[in-house]
C-alpha cells in the first residue's frame, strides 16, 4: 500500500438523483433542476469545482423546462467542468433489461449528448445498480465508452476482487473496458475531510494504486455537493500530510490510474458482476412483465414497420418508436424496474408502459394492415394471414377468432395456400359458449402465409399421435403423467430418446421469505411453508391439432390454475399458469426435479448467456435457463423458457423458477411487517405465467433454446383479411437467415439517412458463417460472427450494399 502523501484522491462532485423511488416522477423531475442549479451555482462560487452527472434523460428535463439553465450546463461542458457520464437514458437495473434496451439507452443518449453538447460520455456510471450483466463490456464498447463505475456488488460480502477493485472488464467476447468498484458511497454529504483520509488505506485497492477515487455529494433525493464539502476539499489540497486532492471527473481518474498503475497489478475479471438484493430479481411480477411486453412489441414493431417502409413506401415513424422507447428505459430505472418503489409511483409506471405498449400495437398493426391489403385472397373462403414477427422459419400452432367462421356453417375446415388440408380442431375461448379455431402453420422467416377456412368438416389422415386422459398426456415426442393428488407431473418420458426426463415437474413451493423488498442479505430460500396440493385434474380438450390438461390446486388462501398442452405435429410442452397469490412474505417457487447428473448450469441474459454453478443461490437471468449434464449416462439438457420471469436458482437436479414474492412495498429494513398497518402488500391477485419446456438430447446450444425462448415471447400470430385482389402472393418473407446460432433480433430505419439497420448475435459461443435472404428482392448478403458477437448491420436499400457498423449506427 503506498503512502498517504504519495496517493492522488480524485473527488468528484455528484448528486445522486433517484427520479422515481420513493417519490413519484414529477418529484424526481424537480429534483433534477434543483440539483443541477445548485451545481452551478457551486461552479460559479468555485472556479476549480467540478461536477460529474449521468442520464440524459435528466438534460432533456432541464433543456424542456429551463432553456436558459441548459445553456450554463452547455458552457460548462464545453470547458470542461461538467462531465457528462453514464451515456444512458437513466441509471437502469442492469440484470433485467433485454440486450435491446441497453443497446437504445447508450443510442439515443449518446445521440442526445452528441447533438446538444458535442461530445459523448465515455464512461458507463450505474453506482446504485444491483448488479451488471456479463454481456455490458461489449455493449460499452461499441456504444464508444470505454470505462465503467459501479458499487454494487461490494467485496468481501458480496463478490470477491482477489487482485484490487479496478479491473479489465472482459465479456465472452473479447471486449473489455475498465471498471471500477467503488470503495465507499457514490455520496457524502459533510464528512468528506475523513473520507479523503480513509480512501488511500482501502485494503482492496489495487497493489501499488496511487490514483483513487472518491466521491462527494447530497444524494438519493439529489441535492449535489454542499459549499461545507467543497471548503474541505479546498482546506485539504492545502494540507501536506494530506494525500493530493483533486476536484476531479470520473475520466481523469481513469486517466491518472493508467498512468501510474502497472500493467501486471490490473486483474481481469470475465464475469457479471454479482450479487446484491436477489430479491430484486422476482418482486413486483407486474412491472417485470409489462417491461418484458413492451420490450418485444416495440422491436416486432419496428420490423413491421420496416416491411411497409421497405415494400411499400409507408412512412416509417421513428420520432413515435423514440418516444416509446424512451417510456419503456425511464422504468428500467433501477429502483423501478427491481421493484423496490412505492406502490404510487407504480401508477404511473402502469401508464407510461401502457402508452409505449399501445403506441408499438398501433404502429404495427397499422404496418400489418398496410401489407396485408395487397396480397391476392381471392381463393374461397375466409382467409387468415399467419404472421411470423421472427426473422427465422417457425413452425407454431395458431387459434383463430371465432369470426373466421363467420357464413361458413357449423363446421369448417382449413387449406394452406397450396390448397393442401391442414389439421385443425375447435378451442375454447376466454368468452362463455364461444369456440375459436386452431391450426399447425409452418411459417416463412419474418414473413406470412395465407390458410383459408371452408365449410364442411373435413377428415385428415394423421402420421403422428396425440393421446390424453385426466392423468396423461403423450404425442410422439413425450409421454407426461400427473400426480393425482397435488397435479404436478410425476413423470416426462423422452420417447425419442428412451429416457426419464422429470421425476417432479410444475411443483408450486411457497417458500418461507421474511427478507424486505430488495431480500438485503439473502442468498437463497429453502424453507418451505408448504406445497399446492388438493388438485383436481381434468382433461380440458383433445383433437387433432392439441390436448391440455387443466389442474386446478391451493394453498391456504391461494389458488392456482395449470394449463399443460401439447401438440400432434410440435413439439413443444406448453404450460400456462393462472395464480391467485393472496399470501403475505412468501415467495412461490415452480420446481423441476430433473434426472439430470453432473450438470451445468446457463442463464439467457441481455444478448448473452452466463454459465454458473448449480448451488441453489438465487440468480438472476431471463427468457430461459437451462440445466445440461447426461441423464443414464447419455448428453442431456432441460431448459425453461418463460414470458415473464427474471430469477432463478438451481440446486443440483433441481431447477426453480421464482414466480412472485410478497413483501410490503418499498421495505428497506428487516423489521417484521406490522399488519395492524395499512401497507400494501405486493403481487396479491391474479397473475398469468407461461412456461415452456424443452427437454434435449446434447447441450443446449445445439437445441436452438434462445430462438425457441423468442418463440415463446413474439408467437406467431393470426390476421383475418377480407377478400379482395393484390399484387402479392400468399405467402412472402422480408429477411431471414440460416444459421441456428445466429439470432436476428432488430431490424429498423436508421436513426439518420435512409438506410436498413439490422442487428443480430451469435448464441452459441461458435463462430460462423451464414447468409443474410432478402427474397422480395433477391438478394442475399454473406456475413460472419465471432463466438457471442453482437453485430449491427447498416444496408443501403437502394444500392443493396451492406457494411458493418456500431451500436451508434455509425
Amino acid at each position: 500500500m503506498a503512502k498517504l502523501t504519495d496517493c492522488t484522491v480524485h473527488m468528484v462532485g455528484h448528486g445522486h438523483i433517484d427520479p422515481t423511488w420513493l417519490w413519484r416522477w414529477t418529484e424526481g423531475y424537480e429534483e433534477v433542476r434543483a440539483t443541477f442549479r445548485s451545481a452551478l451555482d457551486r461552479m460559479n462560487e468555485t472556479p476549480a469545482f467540478k461536477f460529474t452527472a449521468s442520464s440524459a434523460c435528466f438534460y432533456a428535463w432541464v433543456k424542456a423546462s429551463d432553456p436558459e439553465m441548459f445553456e450554463e450546463i452547455r458552457a460548462r461542458v464545453k470547458e470542461g467542468r461538467w462531465e457528462l457520464a453514464g451515456g444512458w437514458w437513466v441509471e437502469p437495473d442492469c440484470n433485467i433489461p433485454c440486450g435491446e434496451a441497453f443497446v437504445r439507452h447508450g443510442l439515443y443518449s449518446q445521440r442526445f449528448f452528441k447533438k446538444e453538447f458535442g461530445t459523448q460520455a465515455s464512461v458507463g456510471f450505474n453506482p446504485d445498480s444491483f448488479g451488471h450483466a456479463g454481456t455490458l463490456p461489449q455493449i460499452y464498447k461499441k456504444l464508444g465508452i470505454d470505462y465503467y463505475v459501479y458499487m454494487r456488488p461490494c467485496p468481501v460480502y458480496e463478490m470477491d476482487y482477489p487482485n484490487g477493485t479496478t479491473f479489465w472488464w472482459r465479456a465472452n467476447d473479447g471486449s473489455v473496458i475498465l471498471a471500477c468498484n467503488l470503495q465507499e458511497s457514490y455520496g457524502a454529504h459533510d464528512e468528506v475531510l475523513e473520507r479523503i483520509k480513509r480512501l488511500p488505506m482501502n485494503p482492496h485497492l489495487n497493489p501499488g494504486q496511487t490514483h483513487v477515487l472518491g466521491f462527494y455529494g447530497v444524494g438519493n433525493h439529489g441535492g449535489g455537493p454542499t459549499r461545507k464539502a467543497i471548503a474541505q476539499i479546498v482546506q485539504a489540497k492545502g494540507d501536506r500530510t494530506m494525500p493530493k486532492v483533486l476536484f476531479s471527473t470520473l475520466r481523469e481518474f481513469f486517466d491518472g490510474f493508467l498512468k501510474t498503475t502497472k500493467k501486471n497489478n490490473i486483474p481481469t475479471i470475465s464475469t457479471d458482476l454479482q450479487h446484491h438484493a436477489r430479491g430484486c430479481y422476482s418482486v413486483h411480477s407486474e412491472i417485470k412483465r409489462l417491461n418484458r411486453q413492451c420490450e418485444h412489441a416495440l422491436m416486432a414493431a419496428e420490423r413491421f414497420a420496416a416491411a411497409a417502409w421497405l415494400l411499400d413506401g409507408h412512412p416509417y415513424p421513428e420520432q413515435q418508436f423514440e418516444y416509446a422507447w424512451k417510456d419503456v428505459l425511464y422504468n428500467q430505472f433501477h429502483d423501478v424496474l427491481a421493484g423496490t418503489s412505492l406502490q404510487s409511483a407504480y401508477e404511473d409506471t402502469r401508464d407510461q408502459l401502457g402508452a409505449a405498449r399501445h403506441r408499438a400495437d398501433v404502429i404495427a398493426n397499422e404496418a400489418i394492415q398496410c401489407m396485408a391489403r395487397t396480397i391476392d385472397t381471392t381463393a374461397e373462403g375466409n382467409t387468415v394471414v399467419a404472421i411470423n414477427p421472427l426473422p427465422w422459419p417457425v413452425t407454431q400452432t395458431i387459434r383463430v377468432a371465432p369470426i373466421v367462421g363467420r357464413f361458413l356453417g357449423d363446421s369448417i375446415h382449413f387449406v394452406d395456400d397450396t390448397e393442401q388440408l391442414v389439421a385443425s380442431q375447435a378451442v375454447l375461448t376466454e368468452r362463455i359458449g364461444s369456440t375459436g379455431y386452431a391450426f399447425t402453420a409452418e411459417l416463412p422467416a419474418m414473413g406470412y402465409r395465407c390458410y383459408h377456412a371452408r365449410s364442411g368438416g373435413r377428415s385428415i389422415h394423421h402420421s403422428r399421435m396425440l393421446a390424453g386422459d385426466r392423468t396423461s398426456l403423450e404425442n410422439d415426442w413425450w409421454r407426461i403423467e400427473f400426480d393425482p393428488y397435488d397435479g404436478h407431473i410425476c413423470r416426462l418420458y423422452d420417447k425419442s430418446n428412451r429416457l426419464e426426463v422429470l421425476r417432479k415437474g410444475n411443483v408450486l413451493a411457497c417458500m418461507v421469505d421474511s427478507s424486505d423488498t430488495w431480500s438485503h442479505g439473502y442468498e437463497e430460500f429453502r424453507v418451505e411453508a408448504g406445497r399446492f396440493g388438493n388438485a383436481r385434474i381434468e382433461l380440458l380438450e383433445i383433437g387433432d391439432v392439441l390436448a391440455t390438461i387443466r389442474v386446478t390446486s391451493t394453498f391456504d388462501k391461494s389458488a392456482a390454475e395449470q394449463f399443460i398442452t401439447l401438440y400432434r405435429d410440435v413439439d413443444t410442452i406448453d404450460c400456462v399458469f393462472r395464480i391467485n397469490w393472496q399470501q403475505r412474505y412468501t415467495m412461490l417457487k415452480l420446481a423441476y426435479e430433473t434426472g439430470i447428473e453432473g450438470g451445468q448450469a446457463a442463464y439467457d441474459t441481455a444478448y448473452g448467456v452466463q454459465i454458473r454453478n448449480t448451488h441453489g443461490f438465487e440468480e438472476p437471468g431471463q427468457q430461459w435457463f437451462d440445466l445440461t449434464g447426461s441423464v443414464a449416462g447419455e448428453p442431456y439438457g432441460f431448459a425453461v423458457l418463460n414470458d415473464s420471469k427474471y430469477g432463478f436458482d438451481v440446486c443440483g437436479n433441481v431447477m426453480r423458477v421464482t414466480m412472485l414474492r410478497s413483501p410490503a412495498y418499498a421495505h428497506h429494513d428487516r423489521t417484521r411487517y406490522d399488519s395492524s398497518l395499512p401497507y400494501a402488500i405486493m403481487d396479491q391477485g391474479w397473475q398469468t405465467v407461461k412456461i415452456r419446456l424443452v427437454p434435449h438430447a446434447g447441450p443446449w446450444e445445439d437445441a436452438r433454446v434462445p430462438k425457441k425462448a423468442w418463440e415463446l415471447n413474439e408467437p406467431a400470430f393470426a390476421h383475418i383479411e377480407s377478400a379482395h385482389k393484390g399484387r402479392r402472393r400468399m405467402s412472402a418473407s422480408l429477411v431471414g437467415t440460416e444459421a441456428d446460432n445466429v439470432l436476428l433480433s432488430v431490424i429498423k430505419k436508421s436513426e439518420d439517412g435512409n438506410d436498413l439497420i439490422l442487428r443480430g448475435y451469435e448464441t452459441a459461443g461458435r463462430p460462423v458463417s451464414t447468409t443474410l435472404h432478402f427474397p422480395f428482392k433477391k438478394k442475399t448478403f454473406h456475413i460472419t460472427f465471432g463466438p457471442h458477437e453482437i453485430k449491427t448491420l447498416r444496408i443501403n436499400p437502394r444500392k443493396w450494399t451492406l457494411r458493418e457498423v456500431n451500436l451508434l449506427e455509425e
